[in-house]
C-alpha cells in the first residue's frame, strides 16, 4: 500500500513537471545533455590517443634498445 502511494505521488509530480516544462528549460536540458555527450566522446578520444601514442613511444625505445 505504501509503495502504491508512493508511485502514484512520483508519477504525478513527473506529470506536473513534464507540463510546467517550457522550451527554453527543453533547450538547457538538451544543451546540458550535448555537452555530457560531448564530454564522454572527448574522454574516449583522448584515452585512445594516448594509448596509440604510449604504443608508438614504447615501440621507437625498443627499436633505439636494439640499436648498437
Amino acid at each position: 500500500m505504501i509503495i502504491e502511494t508512493l508511485q502514484r505521488l512520483m508519477d504525478a509530480n513527473l506529470a506536473g513537471l513534464a507540463t510546467d516544462l517550457t522550451l527554453t528549460d527543453i533547450g538547457a536540458l538538451i544543451g546540458m545533455f550535448s555537452a555530457l555527450l560531448s564530454t564522454i566522446g572527448n574522454l574516449l578520444y583522448t584515452w585512445r590517443k594516448d594509448r596509440r601514442e604510449q604504443r608508438d613511444s614504447d615501440a621507437a625505445w625498443a627499436r633505439r634498445q636494439k640499436e648498437p
